[in-house]
């Protein structure tokens, strides 16, 4: 089932059309609700203020019951998309109480993230995370975690002819930092930034072979101010890593367009 919206920047009407496989029902219809509705809210279709067409409207818009609309709107508002008021109707919310780090709401952000503002900031994000994290993992690594990275860098420098390879080890170092750290929270928050938001990772298939060597060696440098137990040291590795690889997927971005 796919829907299609016409008249985008008029008042919020929708048409839809379906076909194909999506025209299958899923197991939770309210979720379709929410993905279309979310698009028009997140890419501006709906500014904030705006108050989204009624019940009984969406119902003819989606050929969905009224259970079902109200879920898919109940599904925004739980994002902080839209408030939901008797008698007022569902209006749509400012961004700055959306819930950015809900797999969803960072996947359509992302979408729309034209000036790249919003990866930027998620990229900011991981990177002032992981060196609270890596400073204070250097006081808690094991050996077992220390000979996991010692091993870990050594297969890194055999992977650079495979992308995908070293893309592992690169991630697992990360992994086994962070896990060390203890902090399950910057934890989460990270693992949701890679895993839903969609963001480009700091190095791509692409990357030239001595890309990957800088890489190879700033790992090595966290990994030996986390053996020295140096937590500063480390966590100013671990920034200074992410903010230069970033930078350097900016630039080759910019040549390639």
């Amino acid at each position: 089932m796919m829907f299609v919206m016409d008249n985008v920047s008029e008042s919020p009407g929708i048409s839809l059309v379906l076909d194909g496989p999506r025209s299958r029902r899923p197991a939770r219809l309210g979720t379709v609700v929410l993905e279309e509705l979310a698009h028009r809210i997140i890419g501006g279709a709906w500014p904030e203020a705006s108050v989204l067409p009624t019940e009984p409207t969406l119902c003819e818009q989606f050929g969905f019951s009224r259970t079902v609309i109200r879920d898919g709107l109940k599904l925004l508002e739980e994002r902080g998309l839209v408030r939901v008021e008797q008698g007022r109707g569902t209006t749509v919310q400012p961004r700055t109480v959306w819930n950015m780090l809900d797999p969803l709401v960072i996947r359509i952000a992302l979408a729309y993230d034209t000036d790249r503002s919003l990866l930027d900031n998620l990229v900011t994000v991981r990177r002032v995370l992981e060196q609270e994290m890596a400073r204070a993992a250097a006081s808690r690594l094991t050996k077992d975690e220390l000979a996991s990275l010692a091993e870990n860098l050594e297969q890194m420098a055999t992977a650079y002819d495979d992308y995908d390879r070293f893309r592992a080890f690169d991630l697992e170092f990360h992994a086994i930092v962070m896990g060390a750290s203890g902090n399950e929270v910057g934890l989460t928050i990270v693992r949701t930034i890679h895993a839903h938001g969609g963001i480009t990772p700091l190095l791509s298939s692409g990357s030239s072979r001595a890309a990957l060597k800088r890489t190879t060696a700033d790992h090595r440098a966290i990994y030996e101010a986390l053996s020295a137990r140096d937590g500063d040291l480390a966590g100013e590795c671990i920034s200074t890593h992410i903010a230069s690889a970033w930078a350097e997927r900016k630039r080759r971005r910019h040549i390639e367009a």
